[in-house]
């Protein structure tokens, strides 16, 4: 496959996971992100129920409850307390998440199996994040569960009918990356602190708190996944192996600015750009 044909093939694998998309592509000029204040990575139910932090250019959880009033709105949202189940277009609920995750690999024995999480534990694919499906707005509540299989660095999108608990459809791809997880974003932060590239960052700690970092659970992350463009950076980092480039700030204190590094999490090597 040569090069046009290979971009192309990437693009409408990027629009077959798109929905949270969000990278850091590496130039030249530093890039300019701008990171809520709470964009900490690891905050909150959100994150614990989906496993993805908040955008770095959302004001909020794409899985926040819609504001609405009246009674059709009150009337939904005591539905899904009391069944755990959302009615129509309503977001997912903790419970339909819990089942669809269970559901997306029930039948799937290959990537229940064989595939490996970020910390390469055997037989657990790494959980990134579900969302609703399309169809809701017709009552077919459908979630989109997705995995990020590390033994063979591909990304898997499960389409869970919540209604019989099937998986109605299966797309997996290769050199596709969707955005990191919390637990992604946390372990990336581990790989920089152990790398002899994390010295300034354990100086910048301490600096700041008179205390060592440790394994960094005092450090608020955030992580965007980074995708080299031209011969700059990583060269596995064109989308072959799974490169996320952090932002991090000590938790309640200063940022300290850590974006001239990229974690390779499929090597889990940490880089400095040029």
């Amino acid at each position: 496959m040569n090069a046009r044909p290979r971009e192309q093939h990437r693009r409408a694998m990027r629009r077959l996971f798109a929905g949270t998309a969000l990278a850091v592509v590496g130039t030249a000029a530093m890039v300019a992100v701008t990171l809520p204040m709470n964009a900490a990575g690891d905050e909150g139910a959100e994150v614990a129920r989906t496993g993805v932090a908040p955008s770095a250019t959302a004001p909020s959880s794409p899985y926040a409850s819609p504001s609405g009033t009246g009674t059709a709105a009150e009337g939904a949202d005591t539905a899904a307390r009391t069944t755990g189940s959302g009615v129509g277009a309503d977001p997912l609920t903790g419970e339909e998440i819990a089942r669809a995750r269970k559901a997306a690999l029930a039948g799937d024995r290959t990537l229940r199996t064989t595939s490996e999480d970020v910390r390469g534990r055997d037989g657990t694919p790494q959980f990134l994040t579900a969302d609703l499906g399309e169809g809701a707005d017709r009552g077919a509540r459908r979630a989109e569960v997705f995995f990020y299989d590390y033994r063979d660095d591909r990304a898997v999108k499960k389409t869970v009918d919540l209604g019989t608990g099937r998986v109605v459809r299966t797309q997996s791809a290769t050199g596709v990356q969707p955005p990191p997880s919390v637990q992604e974003s946390r372990e990336a932060l581990k790989v920089l602190l152990a790398s002899p590239l994390g010295d300034g960052l354990r100086q910048d700690f301490k600096a700041a708190t008179g205390q060592p970092a440790g394994d960094g659970d005092r450090l608020a992350v955030q992580g965007l996944i980074y995708e080299r463009r031209g011969t700059a950076g990583p060269a596995d980092c064109d989308g072959a192996h799974r490169c996320v480039r952090l932002f991090t700030r000590v938790k309640g204190g200063p940022w300290i600015d850590t974006r001239q590094f990229v974690v390779d999490l499929s090597a889990r090597t940490a880089h400095r750009l040029p």
